[in-house]
């Protein structure tokens, strides 16, 4: 891990983050934004709240707002706060839902690609709907572990390619929790929509899914793999920076140094890797002193 993938906190960004967490002190605040009490210090992880912050560009009634939302939605699920041991900790059950992230280089920005894989349904039950959240806040950290992508935004793919046919009843549920991320995408393709899946995907963002702003719905595209790796129509993604499973040629990027193999000479994207990966991006975020 290089020196430019450690995240150094500016005076001003440890300032917004003091403010954000005043905020949340606040009992007042936190009730005009739909909690009935105030959170307490052991309540609010100062990594999570960090990652919060900066992505909110340092403003810290903003931050604080999306932080409060973050645990509202989340408590349906019985988290009532977002603490180290939620990041630190893995099991085959959360890690087990890494299958639906992918690995994938840099964008042409040197930013971060977010990439998940719509392949299968999350079961309709609470448990499992709560370990597959769990593995989404770790991915979603990891992924911002890079101090270029965390200040700057990142790429952010969805490919619905294989995505199932069936509904089973959780959807509204698990897209209140995607909505709910603290998350400033630059480019967002979807990728091998049919014409009616794009309808119910676009009336879907429009009343209240993954994004509401209009400036990001501006900002939603629906491609195939080869017009994401047009740069000279828009695309924002390198060949080589696609996950390894749809492409050909090694992904050499130094993000994912320690998820090469034995020969070092590619990425093995398996989900005992890539828990390692995210372990690891997870260890590389400091805890502000805040």
């Amino acid at each position: 891990m290089n020196s430019n993938d450690l995240i150094v906190y500016s005076n001003d960004e440890l300032e917004a983050m003091r403010e954000a967490k005043a905020l949340l002190l606040q009992e007042k605040f936190c009730q005009r934004y739909k909690r009935s009490s105030s959170f307490t210090e052991d309540e609010i992880s100062k990594r999570h709240l960090a990652i919060t912050t900066i992505i909110c560009k340092s403003r810290p009634e903003e931050a604080a707002i999306k932080y409060i939302e973050w645990i509202r939605t989340l408590s349906n699920w019985g988290i009532s706060s977002l603490n180290d041991d939620q990041l630190m900790r893995s099991c085959k059950r959360t890690d087990y839902y890494l299958k639906f992230y992918k690995l994938a280089g840099k964008d042409i920005h040197g930013t971060n690609t977010f990439w998940i894989e719509s392949n299968e349904n999350i079961p309709n039950d609470l448990e499992e709907e709560k370990f597959s959240i769990l593995c989404g806040i770790r991915y979603h950290m990891a992924i911002h572990s890079c101090p270029k992508t965390l200040r700057e935004g990142l790429t952010f793919v969805i490919n619905v390619t294989n995505k199932p046919k069936e509904r089973v009843g959780n959807e509204k549920r698990m897209q209140k929790v995607n909505q709910s991320y603290p998350l400033r995408p630059k480019y967002i393709f979807i990728v091998g929509a049919s014409k009616l899946m794009r309808l119910t995907i676009n009336t879907l963002l429009k009343i209240g899914g993954i994004v509401t702003k209009v400036k990001i719905l501006k900002r939603i595209r629906f491609a195939t793999l080869e017009e994401i790796v047009d740069m000279q129509n828009g695309g924002s993604i390198p060949k080589e920076s696609l996950p390894r499973h749809l492409q050909e040629c090694n992904i050499e990027n130094s993000s994912f140094e320690s998820m090469k193999n034995h020969e070092g000479d590619a990425l093995r994207p398996h989900q005992e890797e890539i828990a390692e990966w995210v372990k690891t991006r997870i260890e590389a975020i400091p805890i502000p002193n805040i």
